[in-house]
């Protein structure tokens, strides 16, 4: 049996520190045994360190990446989204790029937060990890906060937090096989 994403490009953005090793390892390991080409993009090109001491090299950055070089984009998540990516336009734009063509966005934890401030939840239901702040940029962005673990909507895929990482990581899978 072939792989499922053979010949798929995406671009997994981590933030520089403090990011929940399960939201980027897991969903790395599964998409590249897919056959997926994983490209790690941060806000800078850069060694980036976890929450747990796990590292992972970013070797592009977030204003170097392009909506048509990618099949879909991956935002993990971890304690410094808000500080890193919430107040990124520049990721903001990738993604409401990324959107825009079609391809596959998908953000879990505190990331999601990023879709509401690209204009992609507006109208929609929408996940996020807990946290007073994060379910506020949710309503900022016009979107309509539920407690569920997964949210599949159209091109975008989003997930609570660490425990829901697997369906997040299956989600993608099928989503870019189709």
């Amino acid at each position: 049996m072939g792989k499922k994403l053979e010949g798929k490009t995406v671009l997994l953005i981590v933030p520089p520190t403090q990011f929940r090793e399960e939201e980027v390892f897991e969903p790395k390991r599964i998409l590249e045994k897919e056959g997926a080409d994983v490209v790690v993009a941060s806000t800078t090109a850069r060694i980036c360190r976890g929450t747990r001491g796990g590292v992972v090299d970013a070797t592009v950055a977030i204003e170097g990446a392009t909506a048509e070089s990618f099949d879909a984009v991956v935002l993990a998540g971890g304690l410094s989204v808000p500080d890193y990516f919430w107040k990124d336009t520049k990721l903001a734009e990738f993604v409401a790029a990324m959107s825009e063509a079609g391809k596959l966005v998908a953000a879990i934890s505190l990331s999601t937060v990023v879709l509401a401030k690209a204009k992609l939840l507006e109208g929609r239901e929408a996940t996020v990890y807990y946290l007073p702040e994060a379910l506020e940029e949710l309503k900022n962005g016009g979107a309509a906060y539920v407690e569920k673990k997964l949210i599949v909507d159209g091109n975008l895929v989003m997930a609570e937090g660490p425990g829901a990482v697997g369906s997040f990581t299956d989600a993608i899978v099928t989503a870019l096989a189709n």
